[in-house]
């Protein structure tokens, strides 16, 4: 089971990973209110189709599905997808790599999760990592205050979604996460209702955007709501938070590596190196639960 928990969060990290590309693509030629609804959208549509065929669909624990779906992918996405229309993949993914200090914080805070010493240098090795993936491929915009602003709030937006999901797990361990994710989707989905003529001038170009953006806004909310936030809510019944905090360490990287495979920009040497400590310390945190 335990085994499971793990490759599941592996691969809902993967899928983060792909979407934050995708989501830079879009933003390029959508505002940021019509990138962040169409993935919304999107994903809501798949979990629907997907809810419906299986018979999984419900309206319980609806009040944890708001409290989820404003945090994530609500505010996260949102400000992320600001934060894109300023910045880039490489900015974007290295500012809310903040994530995963604010994760471990509130896990010991709000679950009191202890942190054990060989966890903690864990935590900073990937960290670390994640940081020299994001710095080697920064460019001058990762110091624009807008972006940085923006990426910093989905941080700790982010981080809150983490914490609670695996705090209901705890509570609500027989619960239809199914479900929940689903209702989350809704929950957000209303929220980019809201803000899209809030939103609408801010990233757009002014030019009508091509198949490509809107093809890439709704990749991106399928590899980045409906099946990551699927796999990641499973997994949290059965990953600690400060787990879950490490794996976090494989987004940039993934989204760094998979951006440069569609034209986003190629990894140098030292992100390959930043890459291979995130797995590193993966691997170390994994092997001391096992013992």
């Amino acid at each position: 089971m335990r085994s499971r928990a793990y490759a599941l969060l592996l691969l809902s990290m993967l899928s983060w990973g792909l979407a934050n590309p995708l989501s830079d693509i879009a933003v390029d030629q959508l505002s940021v209110g019509a990138v962040f609804a169409t993935e919304v959208a999107s994903g809501a549509l798949v979990l629907t189709v997907i809810g419906l065929l299986t018979g999984k669909l419900s309206f319980e624990h609806w009040r944890w599905a708001i409290v989820l779906g404003l945090l994530e992918p609500g505010l996260t996405y949102l400000f992320g997808n600001l934060g894109y229309s300023h910045g880039t993949v490489s900015t974007g993914l290295i500012i809310m790599q903040s994530e995963v200090i604010f994760l471990a914080i509130f896990g010991w805070i709000w679950l009191k999760e202890s942190i054990g010493g060989r966890e903690g240098a864990a935590i900073l090795l990937g960290t670390f990592g994640a940081m020299l993936v994001g710095w080697s491929a920064s460019s001058d915009q990762a110091g624009e205050v807008v972006s940085t602003i923006a990426f910093f709030i989905a941080a700790i937006a982010a981080a809150g979604y983490a914490v609670s999901i695996r705090k209901f797990a705890t509570l609500k361990n027989s619960a239809n996460m199914y479900s929940v994710v689903w209702m989350q989707s809704l929950v957000s989905l209303a929220m980019a209702l809201i803000a899209l003529p809030i939103t609408q001038n801010l990233g757009t170009t002014g030019v009508a955007a091509d198949l490509s953006a809107i093809a890439a806004a709704i990749g991106a909310g399928v590899f980045g709501v409906a099946i990551p936030f699927v796999l990641f809510s499973w997994a949290s019944t059965a990953v600690p938070s400060r787990h879950a905090a490490l794996a976090l360490n494989i987004i940039p990287v993934a989204g760094i590596s998979i951006g440069a495979l569609i034209g986003r920009g190629l990894p140098t040497p030292l992100q390959f190196a930043g890459g291979a400590l995130v797995l590193l310390s993966l691997l170390a945190m994994q092997t001391q639960e096992t013992h």
